[in-house]
């Protein structure tokens, strides 16, 4: 199986969030990469202001702390040229 490039992993993300808001390990599992890789993705681009971390003391499902994930206006803008371009 051929590694992805960090922009197709970055587009999946956009495409998973645009439906809701996501934690660290649902975008795990559903990208298909590490926990790692997830986390330092999200905080770069919150740096660029496309996507909103936000630390959850009690996560809803499990109970744990936990970090969801959601896009900001300015990412959903880029997820609908994202969209077109598929």
């Amino acid at each position: 199986m051929q590694k992805r490039t960090t922009y197709e992993v970055k587009k999946d993300l956009f495409m998973l969030l645009r439906e809701k808001p996501l934690s660290y390990t649902k975008l795990q599992t559903k990208l298909g990469t590490n926990y790692d890789s997830v986390k330092n993705i999200c905080k770069e681009l919150e740096v660029y202001d496309l996507v909103k971390v936000k630390e959850l003391a009690k996560h809803p499902e499990n109970g744990k702390p936990s970090f969801e994930v959601e896009l900001t206006a300015r990412g959903q803008e880029i997820a609908k040229k994202m969209k077109k371009d598929l």
